[in-house]
């Protein structure tokens, strides 16, 4: 039988939240390193109440403690928190009218999704224009081998991660998502060549999505761009518009987050060609 929590644990609860975030606010923003005795002071409460959240913080790596002076200030692990925050609030605010702008000009759908650990999630959607319209749920995850976005990450994500996923039981969404091993390794490769994946029926029945990568400086792939549509919107194998102003949407977003391209940035093959990958 589940656990029904009480409603002064619940009340505890949300006060130990705040304070272990009030705490963590008090040492980013805080020039100088804080000491349990400070930061009780600054936060109203105890000393042991301080002392636990930290502990709790430092085995977590938010913070990190000078042994010599028993002063605490924040970890890396908090700083790889704030820059993956900052770097997604940046990839929205900056894709947002470019996914306007490709929504105005194809009429479709425009889903934004970002990778994160091998995984990817829809975080932002601009409607198409049509009168009934299929968008995914933001913060979804999508598939890797079902889904245009996810055969992205299979082609230009980790290394290893095809392997995995191949070697993995490999879900039918649709009588036509590929379950195959040996195909999927196919369409990942055709993927990597043309610079931009298509999966017609494959996550819904008569649904379409074309997608493309969204590659950082560095040369680690950070989202995808898609379209979405039915097949009397977007057939089965893109039209080369498609592919173009897909194209040309991800390098008004690369450009803005990234300034020009230079010739020791790490691409994918120019998605310009209209190359079917159905086997």
């Amino acid at each position: 039988m589940p656990k029904v929590a009480q409603k002064d644990q619940v009340r505890d609860g949300v006060k130990a939240v705040v304070l272990a975030l009030r705490m963590l606010e008090q040492l980013t923003f805080d020039p100088k390193p804080g000491r349990v005795t400070d930061l009780a002071k600054r936060l109203g409460t105890s000393k042991n109440r301080v002392h636990r959240h930290l502990q709790t913080l430092l085995d977590m790596g938010y913070v990190v403690r000078d042994v010599d002076t028993q002063r605490y200030t924040v970890g890396i692990r908090l700083v790889q928190l704030g820059s993956a925050a900052a770097n997604q609030y940046d990839l929205l605010t900056v894709s947002r009218p470019v996914m306007r702008k490709l929504r105005d000009s194809l009429g479709l759908t425009v889903v934004l999704s970002k990778v994160v650990a091998d995984q990817l999630y829809a975080i932002e959607r601009v409607d198409g224009k049509s009168d009934v319209t299929v968008g995914v749920v933001i913060g979804s995850p999508l598939g890797l081998h079902s889904s245009a976005q996810g055969k992205i990450v299979l082609a230009f994500g980790s290394r290893g991660l095809l392997d995995a996923v191949a070697a993995s039981d490999l879900e039918a969404r649709t009588s036509r998502t590929i379950v195959d091993p040996r195909r999927l390794r196919r369409e990942i490769g055709a993927v990597r060549q043309q610079g931009w994946a298509a999966a017609p029926g494959e996550t819904m029945d008569g649904l379409n999505a074309v997608a493309v990568p969204i590659i950082a400086a560095g040369g680690e792939l950070i989202a995808t761009l898609a379209v979405l549509g039915f097949g009397n919107e977007l057939p089965a194998l893109p039209t080369p518009r498609h592919i173009a102003e897909l194209a040309a949407a991800v390098r008004e977003i690369s450009a803005a987050l990234f300034g020009p391209p230079n010739p020791g940035r790490k691409s994918v093959p120019p998605a310009s060609q209209t190359r079917g990958t159905r086997k």
